[in-house]
C-alpha cells in the first residue's frame, strides 16, 4: 500500500520537474536486448561490491549522463520482507577506472556517483516475474546521494558501475542476470570484485559475463532541478519517492 502511494506521487512530481527529472538522452551503452539462455544469474554474497566495466559506443564522446538502468534478479521474489520486515538493501556506485592496475589492468579508482544504501522491492511486486529492472532518472542521480553526479562531469570512454546488495538471509538470493554481448558499446566478459579494499578482475567458467544495462546522455550537461520545485516538495522526499520509480 505504501509503496503504490509512493509511485502515484513520484508521478505527481515527474510532471513538476519535467524540465530535468524527464530528460532521457540518447544511448550510451546498451546490453538489454536479449537474454542468455539457459538463463545464468551472477549471484551475490551480502556486502559484495560486483561490477562490470563497460565501454561506450562510438562517436559518444565527450556526453553527460542522463539516466541509468539495470536488471537484476531474484528467483525466490523474496526480497519484500525478510527476518521481521527488513528490506534488502542495494548500494550502486559508478568509478572511473583509473585505480590501481589488477594483470595489467587499472581498476575502479575515482569515484563520481554513490547511491546510498536504499531499500530494493520485490521483483514479484514489480514485475510479476522473477526479474525487474531498477531505473535511476536525472534527479535520482543529482540530489540526495551519498555521492551526487556532478551536473557538468563528462564520462569518461570506459567506466565500472558496481552493485552491494545487503540484508540477504535464508534462502534469499539476488544477483544480476547474464545477457548476450550488447548492441550498443562493448564490455569484456568479465566483472570487478572488491575483496576487502582491494579490486580483483575474475571470469566466470560458465560464459561470459555481461549485465543487463542501459546508459544514456547528452552531448550538453543538463541543469539540476530548480530549487523552488524541490523545495516545494521536500527535497529528501522526492529522492525516496523517486528511486521507488521501477519497470518490470
Amino acid at each position: 500500500m505504501k509503496r503504490n502511494l509512493l509511485k502515484a506521487m513520484a508521478a505527481g512530481a515527474g510532471i513538476i520537474l519535467a524540465s530535468s527529472a524527464g530528460i532521457r538522452g540518447a544511448n550510451l551503452y546498451n546490453n538489454t536486448a536479449t537474454m542468455v539462455t539457459p538463463q545464468y544469474v551472477l549471484n551475490f554474497p551480502n556486502n559484495a561490491q560486483i561490477g562490470e566495466q563497460i565501454w561506450l559506443g562510438t562517436g559518444v564522446t565527450p556526453e553527460y549522463l542522463t539516466n541509468f538502468s539495470f536488471e537484476y534478479y531474484d528467483p525466490y521474489n523474496s526480497l519484500n520482507w525478510i527476518s521481521g520486515q527488513q528490506y534488502i538493501q542495494a548500494d550502486v556506485r559508478l568509478y572511473q577506472n583509473n585505480g590501481t592496475a589488477f594483470n595489467g589492468y587499472a581498476s575502479p579508482g575515482t569515484l563520481f556517483y554513490d547511491s546510498g544504501v536504499f531499500n530494493v522491492p520485490s521483483t514479484w511486486s514489480i514485475s510479476g516475474t522473477n526479474a525487474a529492472t531498477l531505473d535511476f532518472t536525472l534527479s535520482d542521480l543529482q540530489s540526495g546521494n551519498t555521492l551526487n553526479l556532478n551536473p557538468n562531469f563528462i564520462l569518461p570512454s570506459n567506466f565500472t558501475f558496481t552493485v552491494t546488495f545487503s540484508g540477504m538471509g535464508g534462502a534469499t538470493s539476488v544477483g544480476l542476470p547474464n545477457f548476450q554481448p550488447p548492441t550498443f558499446g562493448t564490455n569484456a566478459g568479465d566483472y570487478w570484485y572488491d575483496v576487502s579494499g582491494n579490486w580483483q578482475l575474475l571470469t566466470n567458467s560458465v560464459g561470459p559475463v555481461a549485465f543487463g544495462a542501459e546508459f544514456d546522455g547528452r552531448p550538453t550537461p543538463t541543469p539540476e532541478p530548480t530549487v523552488l520545485c524541490m523545495g516545494a516538495l521536500g527535497a529528501a522526499a522526492l529522492v525516496v519517492i523517486a528511486r521507488r520509480r521501477q519497470r518490470g
